[in-house]
């Protein structure tokens, strides 16, 4: 994070317009369950986000307009993010996935990039891969793709 993002609030801002996608997700399917208000919740706390702030993202999502991470590493982050709420009830729904997709190219990232996460997730069983471990995944699935 940079000095000026933190003396502007702007960090916070796009933390506000991340968490708005992920209720998008999350509530795609039609239902909120345990896991998903959980996951949102501890995704509120890495950001510094307040129990109350986030009832009002929840009320109220698209007063938070989504402003995308400018690096590289914070972009994977989003997406890594947006991909576990869609799978964490062992289900990707059609609307979910579109989603996700859409939302990859918002983050300047291709819509295959998503298929790819959900295939190095899902190798990962009990989900505690480090996060340079699934990057190296997903950056061996993108030139196996490239080079066929």
């Amino acid at each position: 994070m940079s000095i000026l993002e933190l003396l502007t609030g702007k960090k916070k801002k796009r933390a506000k317009g991340h968490l708005s996608n992920l209720f998008a997700v999350a509530a795609s399917d039609g239902s909120f369950d345990g896991m998903e208000i959980d996951y949102l919740l501890s995704m509120a706390q890495r950001y510094n986000i307040s129990e109350e702030e986030v009832k009002l993202i929840k009320d109220n999502p698209q007063a938070f307009e989504y402003e995308p991470p400018v690096n590289d590493r914070e972009r994977f982050d989003h997406l890594h993010h947006l991909v576990c709420m869609m799978m964490i009830d062992g289900e990707v729904h059609v609307n979910e996935l579109e989603i996700c997709k859409r939302l990859a190219s918002t983050l300047g990232l291709k819509k295959e990039f998503v298929d790819d996460f959900i295939q190095v997730i899902q190798e990962d069983h009990k989900r505690e891969a480090p996060t340079e471990v699934i990057i190296g995944k997903l950056l061996k699935l993108a030139q196996e793709r490239e080079s066929n």
